[in-house]
C-alpha cells in the first residue's frame, strides 16, 4: 500500500471537486451556507414584499393626496366613453397624454371592477414591480445581493403618499428600460436598438418625467462601452427618434391649444426652485426622508432611511470601480436632487417624486463579491452581516407594521366623510373646499386636499377643483367651459371665499373640510340660497337652493 493521502495540504479543487482524479469531496458547509443565506434571503424580501402590497387594501379610501382626482379621471372616462356621462358639454376625451397607460390599464378594468380597486390593484403590482425590476436591475449591474432589502420600502415614501399614481405605475417600467438601455449600449445591435426605442414609446405613455429621467440615463451608459464618436452616434439613433416624439407632442399641444390660459403651464417663467427661498436648505436631507416620509414628524423614518445607506458599508460592501456605467443612476438623482425645480410647467412637487429611484441607483454601486474577481471582505458567516440584514428585516417590517396600523386609523377617521358622501345626490356638480387637507394620523400636510373628488369617482358628479385644467390629463375641459376655479387661497382659505369670483350658483353641492369653526356668512351671496345639509366631525355638506 502506498502512503496515506494528507488531505489537508492538496491544493484547493473548484466546487468541492477533488483534486485527485477519480477522487470527489463532499461540498463543505461553509460553501453551501452563503447559498443557504441567499436562499433564505429571497424568500424573506418575496414575503416582505407580500406584506408591503398588503398596504394598498387596509383602508378604503387610501390616504394618497392626489389620489381621487385620479380616480375621478378614470370614472369620467368610462362614462364618458359608454356614452352615459350627463359633462359631456364640458369635457372631451384626450387620448394624446402621457399618462395614457396608467389610466388606459385601469380605464379597461373599470368594466370588471370599480375604479378604486381598479386603481389600488395596479399600485400594488407596481410596487411588486418595482421590487422585482429592482433586483433584475442589480444583478445586470452585477451589484451586491445583499443589497436587495434596500428596494423594498422605497415606493411608499413622498410619491405614494402624495398619490401620484400614473408615476408610480411607471417606476418599475423606467427600472427595467435602464435595463435593456445598458445592454444595448454594452452590445448594440439593430434588434437592441428597436426594443429601446419601443420601450422609450411605452414609458413616454407612462409618464413624462420617468421617460426624460431614464431615456437620459440610458443614453449617457453609450459613451461607457465606446469611446468613437461616431460609434457613439450611431448607437444613439433610438434616443434620437424617442427625442422625436417630444417633439411630436409638443407641436400636438401647441396645434389643439391645449394649454388653458391660467395655467402655470403656460408661464414663461413657470419654474420654481425651493432652494433659493428660506427653507432652501432643507434639500440638504428631503430626498432621504421624501424615500419613506413626507414630514419630518416621521423623522425616526428618516433614520432608518440613514441605516439604508450605512448598510452596504456595515456589510463590508465594496464600491464598484470598475464599471463607470454603475454610477450614471446616482449621478442622475443627484441632478435632480440639487438642480430640478420644485414646480415647472404646471408640475407640482417636480423633484421630491424621484426620491423613490434613490435606493435603487444607491444598490447599484456596491459590486457583488463574485464580480470582477473581487473576494469577500467579511465572512458570510460575519456577525456585524447577519446582524446588519436582521436589522434591514425588522425596519421594514416595522416600517410596514406602522403605515398599517396609520391605514386602519385613518379609515376610522374618514367616516365622517363617507356620512356626508351618502347624502349627496348622484350627477350634481360640486366645489371642494378643503380648508384642512392635512391628516394628523398619516402625518402629511395634503392628505385630504382632493378628497371632495370621490363624489365625482363614485356618483357620476363633477367636482371642481379638476384635474381637467391640466395639461396631461386624458379628460380634459373644452376651451369655453373651463372652471372659473383656480388653486390658490379661494380653496384654501374660508376668508378669501368670493361666491362671485368661482361662479358659486354653478355649484349644487360643497363639500366642506374645516378644523376651525366657518365663518357664518361664507355662502352668502345675492343669487342663490344655501343651506347646511349636515356637520360631522371636521366635514360640512351645504346644498345650493334656488337661484333668483
Amino acid at each position: 500500500m502506498g502512503n496515506p493521502v494528507d488531505l489537508a495540504h492538496l491544493p484547493a479543487g473548484r466546487e468541492g471537486n477533488s483534486p485527485l482524479p477519480g477522487m470527489h469531496l463532499p461540498v463543505s458547509g461553509v460553501r453551501r451556507a452563503p447559498r443557504d443565506a441567499a436562499w433564505l434571503r429571497q424568500m424573506l424580501l418575496v414575503a416582505t414584499t407580500l406584506l408591503g402590497g398588503a398596504l394598498f387594501w387596509i383602508a378604503p379610501r387610501p390616504p394618497m393626496g392626489d389620489l381621487a382626482q385620479h380616480a375621478a379621471q378614470i370614472a369620467l372616462l368610462h362614462d364618458l366613453v359608454t356614452g352615459t356621462s350627463p359633462w359631456t358639454d364640458i369635457v372631451w376625451i384626450n387620448w394624446f397624454t402621457p399618462y395614457l397607460l396608467g389610466y388606459g390599464l385601469a380605464f379597461a378594468f373599470s368594466f370588471v371592477m370599480p375604479v378604486l380597486a381598479a386603481l389600488k390593484l395596479f399600485m400594488m403590482l407596481a410596487y411588486f414591480g418595482t421590487v422585482a425590476a429592482g433586483v433584475a436591475l442589480r444583478k445586470t449591474f452585477e451589484a451586491d445581493g445583499r443589497l436587495d432589502w434596500l428596494l423594498a420600502p422605497g415606493f411608499f415614501g413622498f410619491a405614494w403618499q402624495f398619490g401620484f399614481y400614473t408615476f408610480l405605475v411607471a417606476v418599475p417600467l423606467g427600472l427595467l428600460f435602464l435595463i435593456l438601455a445598458r445592454r444595448y449600449a454594452v452590445s448594440p445591435t439593430a434588434g437592441r436598438g428597436l426594443g429601446v426605442f419601443a420601450a422609450g414609446v411605452v414609458l413616454f405613455f407612462s409618464h413624462g418625467l420617468v421617460f426624460v429621467f431614464a431615456c437620459g440615463v440610458g443614453a449617457a451608459f453609450i459613451p461607457c462601452f465606446t469611446r468613437r464618436i461616431g460609434a457613439i452616434v450611431r448607437t444613439a439613433l433610438p434616443y434620437v427618434f424617442l427625442g422625436l416624439l417630444i417633439v411630436a407632442y409638443l407641436w400636438f399641444v401647441k396645434r389643439s391649444a391645449l394649454v388653458i390660459p391660467g395655467d402655470p403651464g403656460a408661464s414663461q417663467s413657470a419654474l420654481s426652485w425651493d432652494w433659493t427661498g428660506p427653507y432652501g436648505w432643507h434639500r440638504a436631507y428631503n430626498f432621504l426622508l421624501d424615500t419613506v416620509a413626507t414630514e419630518m414628524k416621521d423623522w425616526y423614518f428618516m433614520l432608518g432611511a440613514m441605516f439604508m445607506l450605512a448598510a452596504p458599508w456595515l456589510m463590508g460592501a465594496k464600491l464598484n470601480r470598475h464599471d463607470p456605467s454603475a454610477w450614471l443612476p446616482m449621478i442622475a438623482m443627484l441632478a435632480v436632487w440639487f438642480l430640478a425645480p420644485e414646480e415647472g410647467l404646471g408640475i407640482a412637487a417636480l423633484y421630491p417624486r424621484f426620491a423613490v429611484f434613490l435606493l435603487p441607483a444607491y444598490v447599484l454601486l456596491f459590486r457583488a463579491d463574485d464580480a470582477a474577481g473581487a473576494k469577500p471582505a467579511h465572512s458570510a458567516t460575519s456577525p456585524r452581516i447577519w446582524l446588519t440584514e436582521a436589522l434591514l428585516v425588522l425596519f421594514c417590517w416595522g416600517y410596514f407594521g406602522t403605515l398599517a396600523v396609520r391605514e386602519h386609523r385613518f379609515a376610522v377617521e374618514n367616516e365622517p366623510f363617507e356620512t356626508l358622501l351618502a347624502l349627496a345626490q348622484p350627477g350634481q356638480r360640486a366645489l371642494g373646499l378643503i380648508y384642512s387637507p392635512e391628516s394628523d394620523i398619516v402625518h402629511n400636510l395634503w392628505t385630504y386636499h382632493t378628497f371632495a373628488l370621490w363624489y365625482q369617482a363614485e356618483d357620476k358628479g363633477f367636482v371642481d377643483f379638476n384635474f381637467a385644467f391640466f395639461l396631461p390629463e386624458v379628460v380634459r375641459f373644452k376651451p369655453d367651459h373651463i372652471s372659473p376655479l383656480r388653486p390658490g387661497p379661494l380653496m384654501s382659505d374660508p376668508a378669501a371665499f368670493d361666491w362671485q369670483k368661482v361662479d358659486g350658483r354653478l355649484y349644487r353641492y360643497f363639500f366642506v373640510r374645516h378644523t376651525k369653526p366657518l365663518p357664518a356668512h361664507l355662502f352668502d351671496n345675492d343669487e342663490c340660497d344655501v343651506r347646511l345639509v349636515k356637520s360631522v366631525q371636521d366635514w360640512s355638506l351645504y346644498e345650493r337652493g334656488a337661484c333668483r
